[in-house]
């Protein structure tokens, strides 16, 4: 039998024993267990990005949230789904997209090229309200911005949509018969689709919402599709798709003020500022026909909502305000992201922010209606009106805040990577362009 000095002196040994490997568990890579990989905890990288934010570095709010936002059970629906790409596995990139920067200021009757020096190549003395460069080199062009507007030529020239050369020469254009504003597009078919302004007809309001209302005054918007002979080929007008008592997620004013009854304030009802075309897509390829190439998404900023309309039918297939900070309020340049970009497939809307006084872009998948990446930056980032955001090929963000004159450059994380400041002048809708996007845009410019 073992003396009772001995068997104390083994107890002790065990219990010495059992504390250092309690200790030895406890540090970090010593044992193996749930984080063998060495990644981070999901919870540490949503402190590590808010400690970036902090710094300038600015991040979506919690990366924890991106990643549960691109679950198996959020990117399956009902109707036909395909694989959304996963934003965890997507390249951050330390530097800016290579390229050139088109846009329009308002104060100055200029559309301006420049690279990522922010030299400008080059200049055309033209006032745009929307300017998009084609791959012939030409400018396709809206005039009016706001400053435009009360400045001739410009403002005799608000119902006219035209192209211009790389030299500045007229090269095509077509009269409307309202004022052309906010947006165009050149269509995959070649054709042009422009937006322009329309009253809705007597008839329609008093059919709609009553007698009572014959006076009111309300303003709707008219998608024109154009061939280059200047043909109008198809033809859509809100009203005739859309009830006037609809005003999406915003609501509807009280038309019942006497102001509006006696047609003294104009109701300005949709106020469409974007037109795009749906490209090729996976959802479409999977047989969700909302998304079908060649329909047109669009939004009608007084209804803080984005919508789709199919084409062939003019019927509204698609509609989206989310319910992120209360849903969107304001919006600008809403559109699908198209193939071979990082977000293939997936809608990238401008959230004014209007009643945060906050501004936003957001990702969404536009079958689950899930944001899948958002940018924002407090009241550092606010334009009211206007503004875009672009997706660039290397998986960055260009975001256009227009009131402000800045444009800027987020990679996937949000940390800004580029910014250009143009004058403190306002201007209308920065747009990217690869090098080689057109025969004028070489690299020795870059």
């Amino acid at each position: 039998m073992k003396s009772n000095q001995r068997i104390l002196l083994e107890i002790f040994a065990l219990v010495l024993g059992i504390a250092g490997f309690v200790l030895l568990a406890q540090m970090p890579g010593k044992v193996p267990g749930p984080n063998v990989s060495g990644s981070r905890p999901v919870q540490h990288l949503a402190e590590g990005m808010s400690s970036a934010h902090q710094s300038g570095e600015h991040a979506v709010n919690d990366i924890s949230e991106r990643v549960s936002t691109t679950s198996e059970e959020e990117v399956s629906d009902s109707r036909a789904s395909a694989q959304l790409d996963s934003i965890s596995t997507r390249e951050v990139a330390s530097s800016p997209y290579p390229g050139f920067t088109l846009y329009a200021t308002s104060g100055t009757a200029e559309i301006v090229l420049a690279n990522l020096k922010g030299e400008f190549v080059k200049r055309w003395d033209i006032d745009a309200d929307r300017a998009r460069l084609l791959p012939n080199c030409n400018l396709l062009v809206v005039h009016g911005s706001k400053w435009g507007l009360e400045r001739e030529p410009w403002a005799s020239l608000r119902s006219v949509v035209r192209e211009y050369t790389w030299d500045g020469e007229v090269a095509w254009e077509v009269e409307l018969p309202g004022d052309a504003h906010h947006d165009v597009t050149k269509l995959s078919n070649g054709n042009t689709l422009v937006l322009y302004l329309t009253q809705v007809p007597e008839a329609v309001v008093k059919k709609q919402l009553g007698n009572k209302f014959s006076k009111l005054h309300v303003r709707s918007d008219v998608l024109a599709e154009f061939t280059p002979e200047g043909k109008e080929v198809w033809r859509w007008q809100a009203h005739d798709h859309i009830p006037l008592n609809d005003c999406g997620a915003k609501k509807c004013p009280n038309l019942s003020d006497e102001a509006y009854l006696s047609g003294k304030r104009r109701f300005d009802w949709t106020h469409i500022n974007t037109v795009r075309e749906i490209p090729q897509n996976p959802w479409a390829e999977a047989g969700d026909t909302r998304f079908t190439p060649g329909n047109i998404i669009v939004f009608p900023r007084n209804f803080w909502s984005s919508l789709v309309i199919e084409k062939p039918s003019g019927q509204i297939v698609w509609k989206y305000h989310g319910e992120y900070r209360g849903g969107l309020s304001g919006g600008h340049e809403s559109y699908m992201i198209g193939p071979g970009l990082p977000g293939e497939g997936n809608v990238l809307i401008f959230d004014n922010g209007r009643v945060h006084e906050q501004s936003a872009v957001l990702e969404v998948h536009p079958q689950t209606k899930k944001i899948v990446w958002k940018y924002q930056d407090g009241a550092k980032f606010f334009s009211r009106v206007a503004g875009s955001a672009q997706r660039l090929a290397n998986g960055n963000t260009l975001i256009s805040e227009d009131t402000s004159g800045r444009v800027f450059e987020v990679n996937s994380e949000g940390k800004q990577v580029w910014s250009h400041q143009a004058y403190k002048h306002r201007i209308n809708r920065a747009h990217r362009y690869d090098v080689g996007f057109c025969p004028k845009l070489t690299a020795d410019l870059l």
